[in-house]
């Protein structure tokens, strides 16, 4: 397995303890004012940018391949103006924040080495790999004893807050060629909005889960690559225009197999919210046409998505994705977890506090910690390259997805893989697929063999 060359010594190692809280979104109201979406009807975009126009408004973004636009107006009567016009399904599209406020406190870790040169070092190598438990509950090590790395070839779209592409261990893991930023604003500026660089640290903690160059910490899929789309300020805010726009640049980039979204809002079904919700699943639906598997976290709300009838929990429950459930070191649904098999039929290890069990043998973190996620702190965030925090997250499962289809080099379609996901998984709770376990949790060295 070829692997690029970093820094082989991680002069220390922070840990940065990040408990994360559920979000819910009170909608129509939008926190800045003048942003709208609207669904085109079949035959009428020629027309739209005359009765955006008309309206008083500007067209900013148009996708006719899903018949989704955005505009901007600072006129109240943009809607109705606009209904006039013969565009019925337009309302209005809030910043809101779709990751949730990181409470964090950092545990320094003195003199860390990073372990033997990256040629020859096996991810278990990793310095902090014994408290690893999410990999190894997932037999990650059985995958790799099999020789599945990942490829790089097959490529995870990572949309979120960015990504740091100098940690040194995403150095060489980001294709920054292609990684991107659709973000229109943020209280961070330029600085934010012009690149993709993570001054959030989500993006750069969600990609570690993906793929990491093993000093730190490991990451299932070593060997893959991922693209960052910031869609998310640094306060983890963003419209749905932003989310949308950055589902449909991973959509057309080849090579990008897997969507990962690890970012997610509860939405009142019935408060004019039908419009967002539409152009979110159109988006969605389409991605999955041009062969991607979209991945995304179901939440941390503690319900039960199947029948919570007044509520839908974006973009997990958008279109075709492929929800995904929390579960903790015990291999048990998290307390905080969103569930229901037609909401996320597939759990990975995402991480619970504080610990119930024992201390992992050889984990230098507290031990009431030691049941959370370990990944890599974003250097805009953190103080230097070389620093990890924990926290809640379940990008591993898009992490075994790149690892299945660099199996088969990158041929497997979206319901292929996604089957093979799901059929492979561990069987958790009641035997069988059941309403809260769905079809269980994530397993990397099955899902492997299971490719021909």
């Amino acid at each position: 397995m070829r692997r690029p060359r970093t820094p082989s010594v991680v002069p220390f190692l922070v840990l940065v303890v990040a408990l994360a809280g559920a979000l819910a979104l009170g909608l129509p109201a939008p926190v800045v004012a003048g942003s709208y979406l609207i669904l085109v009807p079949a035959g009428a975009g020629g027309a739209l940018p005359d009765a955006v126009a008309d309206a008083g408004g500007r067209l900013s973004r148009y996708h006719p391949e899903i018949g989704v636009a955005a505009a901007l107006s600072d006129d109240p009567g943009f809607v109705a103006a606009m209904a006039e016009g013969g565009f019925q399904q337009v309302a209005p599209d809030p910043v809101i924040r779709w990751v949730p406020d990181i409470d964090a406190t950092a545990v320094v870790i003195e003199g860390s080495a990073a372990g033997p040169p990256l040629s020859t070092a096996s991810p278990e190598d990793a310095t902090l790999y014994a408290c690893q438990w999410n990999l190894r509950q997932v037999d990650a090590p059985g995958a790799w004893a099999a020789g599945a790395f990942g490829d790089p070839d097959v490529e995870v779209a990572v949309v979120d807050s960015g990504v740091d592409p100098f940690h040194v261990d995403l150095a060489g893991r980001v294709d920054t060629a292609r990684s991107t930023s659709v973000l229109t604003t943020s209280p961070c500026g330029a600085a934010d909005t012009g690149t993709f660089y993570d001054l959030s640290n989500h993006g750069t903690f969600v990609a570690s889960q993906i793929t990491t160059n093993g000093l730190g910490i490991a990451a299932v899929a070593p060997a893959a690559r991922v693209v960052a789309v910031k869609v998310l300020s640094c306060q983890g805010s963003g419209t749905f225009a932003d989310v949308i726009d950055g589902i449909l640049y991973a959509a057309g980039l080849d090579g990008v197999e897997v969507i990962n979204l690890s970012l997610g809002a509860l939405v009142p079904r019935n408060l004019g919210t039908g419009t967002l919700l539409g152009a979110l699943a159109r988006a969605v639906n389409h991605a999955r046409a041009e062969g991607k598997l979209v991945i995304a976290a179901a939440g941390s709300s503690g319900l039960d998505l199947q029948h919570a009838q007044d509520w839908i929990y974006v973009p997990a429950e958008s279109g075709t994705a492929l929800g995904i459930y929390d579960t903790t070191i015990e291999d048990l649904l998290a307390s905080s977890s969103n569930f229901g098999l037609s909401a996320a039929p597939l759990g990975a290890p995402g991480g619970s506090f504080p610990n119930p069990g024992p201390p992992l043998p050889g984990c230098p973190v507290a031990p009431q910690s030691q049941s959370l996620v370990l990944g890599a702190c974003s250097s805009f965030v953190c103080s230097g390259t070389g620093q990890y925090l924990l926290a809640t997250g379940t990008a591993i499962a898009s992490g075994v997805a790149a690892l299945v289809d660099g199996q088969a080099a990158g041929a497997l379609t979206p319901g292929q893989l996604e089957q093979i996901l799901l059929q492979t998984a561990d069987d958790l709770g009641r035997q069988g697929v059941d309403p809260v376990y769905g079809h269980g949790r994530v397993n990397a060295a099955r899902a492997v063999g299971a490719v021909e």
